[in-house]
């Protein structure tokens, strides 16, 4: 399609793009650096729950902005590629919510500093000198109250720590799961881009439609 009026039609708009990319960017960070950190860099890690937390903020703006702004239309396709299309981008919408969610329920499921259950938890341990989590080294991560409580106790502790890990394999489990979501996402914007000839690409500004 050419002519500036066919570009524009068939091309996300600027800001639906920004936030594509941006959102894309940190779920590699994050998927790299939660799957395969033990073979990154030392350090590596070191923003991965900043990038969670970001890509939950720029997920809930990115619905919103879809909500209030209608997207172009899809392009040509069979009826069960635009079911698999649909069922693929509304997985990674619920997988863009639910990684960030958990993994902030699973380092909330900690006891309270300073509390009889975090004394009852260190015991044996060495001293930690952990301080509150810095989104971006900047901003103070306000842990989940009701999983936080569950272990101000030493009573709480067992039932918190047995969550912590229940938090920390559906997180793993869904970091894989997004893992395929975008292999397919990938894999169905080249086979348009490449073999249909549908300049799939331009729709999200790398070149023009």
């Amino acid at each position: 399609m050419t002519g500036e009026g066919g570009y524009r039609a068939v091309r996300y708009s600027n800001v639906a793009i920004v936030l594509h990319w941006a959102i894309a960017a940190l779920i590699l960070y994050n998927l790299a650096t939660g799957l395969f950190g033990e073979w990154l860099p030392r350090g590596a890690f070191a923003f991965h729950i900043s990038s969670g937390i970001t890509i939950l903020v720029l997920t809930v703006v990115r619905i919103v902005w879809r909500l209030t702004h209608r997207p172009p239309p899809f392009l040509p396709m069979t009826g069960g590629e635009r079911a698999l299309a649909h069922g693929v981008h509304a997985l990674l919408y619920v997988a863009m919510l639910a990684l960030p969610l958990t993994g902030w329920a699973m380092v909330s499921a900690n006891p309270p500093a300073g509390s009889a259950g975090a004394a009852f938890a260190a015991q044996g341990k060495p001293a930690s000198k952990r301080g509150p989590i810095l989104i971006w080294n900047a901003i103070p991560l306000p842990l989940i109250a009701p999983i936080n409580d569950i272990g101000r106790t030493p009573e709480g502790v067992p039932e918190q720590h047995e969550l912590h890990e229940r938090l920390e394999t559906i997180h793993g489990l869904g970091g894989w799961l997004m893992l395929a979501l975008l292999v397919l996402h990938v894999a169905g914007a080249l086979k348009h881009q490449f073999i249909d000839r549908q300049r799939a690409l331009a729709r999200m500004g790398l070149g023009r439609a």
